[in-house]
């Protein structure tokens, strides 16, 4: 016999499995479903056989009798739901018993629908056809999420992608050491960070929140990265060089305002830092100030601060100027940090950072994000993470 014809004998259909242990009872049902077109059906003479057939095969619908010696149906059911393989698993429990406390503690153990003895055809016909569409319908669905799962995870790659994750050490002739981190709470998020150096050897260094979470928040943040450093890179200042940061955020959030029907916005702190002699022009949107961090002490980075980039086009921005010192680190942070969320629904909040700052020895800038990432980490607990959580630090060594 071929390939072929073995194939075309196989039972076609969806796999019901019919567990009971009475013989007279398992013969009525399968002839029942075989009157119903159900082909692809197996029997199970009590419940441990139940249970070895459904750990060795998968089934559509399981119709489970309730009373069989040693593993009864209760047992049975109680076991499926504690498979997570066979949780979403229709089960119809089938009794002569007809107390309601027998039915309502099937359902309540996870069964989908309950039939009593002798079998209506009619009603069982419509049982059968409902739970199978059932069963049909979330196969599709645990398939399309499935699928989402896939291409998110594959868009948070690309997102990480985006950001810098390979970071240079210091050299004599750029005594700069850089380190961040970017931690979405969802598979993809809206924070962002970025450091690049210009022709004439300027660094840019960026950090940003974007409204809202997921993908809409991913793509805005996209464009908002690309934007900032192509325009810092051809912007000149009309005295040769590299653009005052002011006049990049205000030209970067002309263009953000441009086809942004969402009305989505970015906060951003945005610094040009001259390698050699440690001077730092920056300007805030409307972001969290960075901190200052220099022989145990901890400073907010002062300066102007003006509206968050997408909202209105006409804003002007002002630049604010620091020299830093030698072994100095600036810490710069998202809201997510501040406002990472205990059980206790308690925040984080800015003293808890100021603190996390002060217990850091800044021997690296790695180390002092990565030591505050784990107090931030330590005090969240169990909690689900409640936004991105991205940190920055910049340490010169001039």
């Amino acid at each position: 016999m071929t390939s072929d014809h073995l194939a075309d004998e196989v039972p076609q259909g969806p796999r019901i499995l019919v567990v009971d242990d009475n013989e007279d009872n398992r013969y009525t049902l399968t002839l029942y479903l075989d009157l119903e077109g159900y082909q692809n059906v197996v029997v199970a003479n009590d419940g441990e056989e139940a249970i070895a057939r459904l750990k060795d095969a998968s089934f559509d619908l399981v119709l489970l009798d309730v009373m069989m010696p040693k593993v009864d149906g209760y047992a049975v059911l109680s076991w499926m739901k504690s498979e997570k393989r066979l949780q979403d698993l229709p089960v119809i429990m089938i009794s002569a018993l007809n107390e309601m406390s027998s039915v309502v503690r099937c359902i309540e153990l996870g069964a989908l629908d309950y039939l009593a003895k002798p079998f209506n055809p009619v009603l069982l016909k419509a049982r059968l056809g409902s739970s199978l569409e059932k069963k049909r319908l979330r196969d599709e669905i645990n398939a399309h999420l499935a699928r989402l799962e896939e291409e998110l995870d594959a868009a948070r790659q690309l997102q990480l992608g985006m950001v810098p994750q390979v970071f240079p050490p210091p050299t004599p002739e750029r005594p700069v050491e850089i380190f961040a981190i970017m931690e979405p709470a969802r598979e993809v998020g809206g924070d962002l960070y970025d450091f690049f150096d210009c022709p004439d050897g300027t660094l840019c260094f960026l950090i940003g929140d974007v409204s809202g979470k997921g993908l809409p928040a991913a793509l805005f943040m996209a464009r908002a990265k690309s934007l900032i450093r192509v325009t810092a890179e051809l912007m000149q200042a009309p005295t040769g060089g590299t653009a005052d940061p002011a006049e990049i955020v205000a030209r970067v959030n002309r263009e953000l305002c441009q086809s942004n029907g969402e009305m989505m916005f970015v906060t951003l702190f945005f610094g040009m830092l001259n390698p050699a002699t440690g001077a730092l022009r920056f300007c805030n949107a409307a972001h969290n100030a960075p901190y200052r961090l220099s022989a145990g002490k901890v400073e907010p980075v002062e300066g102007p601060s003006g509206f968050a980039l997408g909202i209105e086009p006409s804003s002007a921005y002002a630049a604010g100027h620091l020299s830093m010192t030698a072994a100095e680190t600036i810490y710069l942070y998202t809201d997510g940090v501040t406002e990472a969320t205990a059980a206790s629904f308690e925040l984080f909040g800015e003293a808890r950072l100021e603190a996390a700052l002060r217990s850091v020895i800044p021997d690296s800038s790695r180390d002092v994000v990565n030591s505050v990432a784990a107090v931030v980490r330590g005090f969240v607990g169990s909690a689900p993470q409640a936004d991105d959580i991205t940190a920055m630090a910049i340490k010169w060594s001039g």
